[in-house]
């Protein structure tokens, strides 16, 4: 087993190969449960994954989210956050990885900008999310400045978070009434 930069490099480049292979191995499903839990809090689970058509098997994780003052667990604007840092630090990883360049620390700091105003329907010209998001990436390797750019680029092209914050994307939400 070779490993670059905690990657383990052999799973790396078959999930590669098989995704050439067959675009029907890169599809996947993902599945969360959101339920409220009263006030301004709830509890988010996520189970399942299904991979070219199967359901496989994964441990459940369950996250909590808040608002309005509630510190007990991160809200949603800071998980977005979350989401797209471990999504960053993981293509980073990777892609290094795959051009052979040993990262030792990858350290994402992240601002994001919101106007609650737009959350609590005072204002119809201002978003409900955040209107703008900083990050500081601090990369400690041996590489080249070059090598780094490089390494960012394929980063940021893809990973799945940033593709979803800076393109569109549809959402459907049915309602469901009870029988």
């Amino acid at each position: 087993m070779t490993m670059k930069n905690g990657i383990d490099m052999e799973k790396f480049e078959q999930l590669t190969a098989a995704a050439e292979d067959d675009p029907e191995n890169a599809a996947f499903r993902f599945f969360a449960e959101t339920e409220w839990t009263g006030d301004t809090t709830c509890e988010t689970t996520v189970s399942e994954i299904e991979k070219g058509g199967t359901l496989v098997d994964s441990p459940e994780f369950t996250m909590e989210g808040a608002l309005f003052g509630h510190r007990d667990a991160p809200n949603a604007l800071e998980q977005l956050l979350s989401s797209l840092g471990t999504c960053l630090t993981i293509t980073y990883a990777a892609h290094s990885a795959k051009r052979d360049i040993e990262i030792s620390e990858i350290r994402l700091e992240f601002e994001g900008r919101a106007d609650m105003r737009g959350l609590l329907g005072l204002a119809d010209d201002v978003r409900p999310g955040f209107d703008h998001i900083e990050c500081t990436a601090h990369i400690e390797s041996p590489a080249s400045t070059a090598e780094l750019e490089a390494v960012q680029e394929a980063a940021h092209a893809s990973s799945p978070i940033l593709d979803n914050l800076e393109n569109e994307v549809t959402v459907d939400i049915h309602h469901a009434t009870a029988e």
